[in-house]
Formats: structure tokens, C-alpha cells, sequence
């Protein structure tokens, strides 16, 4: 029998972070397209924000059917994206921290569009969604070490959604403390490890992270 689910954050009844959500006053608006195998994921992070910003919107697209979508930017969401940006790595990437600057629209926020996908699911959500490569890319630079400890990483710099989302509202919002969010990824890592057992973890994830 399956068990019981949380209608708003997904989790097992038992596993529930509705409580721990801290709810956080942003004033760059946050869209989100997920990968829809992601949504499947047991502890996505892209879902805490959804849940934690005043301005945070969060839609499921299958890459695999992308004809299955209208216009991207114009209709997927609640309203028309505005002066939308991607946040996303590459080589013709601005900086996050130069968005400011880079702003043809200097003082007015404008909408930071995130993607929710493994690494090679990103990058094919990129090809057949064309919306998402006609718009500019900004990266954020050096980051910490990821605190999501229970996934493996592509790259030694790579960090979960709501990292980065965290780590670009703290530059582009530096008067705000947004790492309310990290504190409930923090507990919902926890008592995922807590639930598979500290032997399961060292020997399927810690050990794998350290080589």
C-alpha cells in the first residue's frame, strides 16, 4: 500500500517539511522549469523554495515532449515573464553580481528563470526549449561546497536549485537573509540519512563524494 503523501511538499506524511518552511520576502521574482523526472525525485530542493519566497513559481516540462508546450515565456506560467534572465553556467554567461550593471532596466528587478534538471537533462531541456537559449545567461561565481550531501555531484563546484537560487537572491538582494532555506534542506537531508542509515550513507554516498 503507498504511503501517505503530503499534498503540498510530496514527502511521505511521516517525512513532512511543510513545518519547517520559512516563509522569505523576495523582491527578484523566481521561475522554475523542472525537469519532470526531477519531480520524481524523493528530495528535490527546487520545491523549498517554491514554497518559501513571496515571489516564486515553479512548472514541470517533460524535454521529451516538448511540443507539449506553447510559448515558454508567455503562457507556461501564472503571467508573461518580464525582462526575463537565466541563471546558468557557460562561456557566454555574464555574473550574477553583474546583473545591476547589466540591467538595461538599472533598479528594476527582473525575472530569474532557473532550471531543475540534472546536468544532461539541462542541457536538453536547452535544445528543445529554445525560449530558455534565447535568453541571457548570468552564473554565479565561486560557490561553497554543496550542503546537499546526499546526491553525487557532476562537478566539485555543482550545488542543488535551491543553492543556487539561495546564493543569487543574496547577492542580487544582499539586505535580505534567505539561508532560512537552507536550514530546511538541511533537515530534510538529515532525516533522509537518518531514515537509510549512517552505513547505507557512508558506503553509497559519502564514500563516493570523497573520491
Amino acid at each position: 500500500m503507498p504511503r501517505a503523501q503530503c499534498a503540498i511538499c510530496y514527502r511521505p506524511t511521516s517525512y513532512c517539511y511543510c513545518s519547517r518552511i520559512k516563509k522569505v520576502t523576495n523582491s527578484w521574482p523566481v521561475f522554475i522549469v523542472q525537469d519532470v523526472r526531477e519531480s520524481r525525485h524523493p528530495i528535490g530542493t527546487a520545491r523549498i523554495a517554491a514554497l518559501s519566497l513571496s515571489q516564486a513559481e515553479m512548472i514541470t516540462l517533460d524535454p521529451d515532449r516538448p511540443d507539449s508546450i506553447g510559448d515558454l515565456l508567455e503562457g507556461a506560467f501564472s503571467r508573461p515573464l518580464r525582462n526575463p534572465v537565466l541563471i546558468y553556467p557557460g562561456d557566454d554567461a555574464g555574473e550574477v553580481n553583474e546583473l545591476h550593471v547589466a540591467d538595461p532596466f538599472a533598479g528594476e528587478p527582473r525575472d530569474l528563470l532557473f532550471i531543475d534538471a540534472s546536468w544532461g537533462r539541462s542541457l536538453r531541456m536547452l535544445n528543445v526549449f529554445p525560449a530558455l537559449t534565447s535568453l541571457p545567461k548570468f552564473s554565479l561565481g565561486e560557490l561553497p561546497v554543496s550542503r546537499y550531501r546526499i546526491r553525487k555531484q557532476p562537478a566539485i563546484d555543482a550545488v542543488s536549485t535551491l543553492e543556487a537560487i539561495v546564493h543569487t537572491l543574496h547577492l542580487l538582494e544582499p539586505a535580505r537573509d534567505f539561508s532560512a532555506m537552507l536550514t530546511t534542506m538541511d533537515w530534510v537531508v538529515d532525516q533522509q540519512i537518518r531514515r537509510m542509515g549512517n552505513k547505507v550513507y557512508q558506503a553509497n554516498y559519502l564514500l563516493r563524494q570523497r573520491k
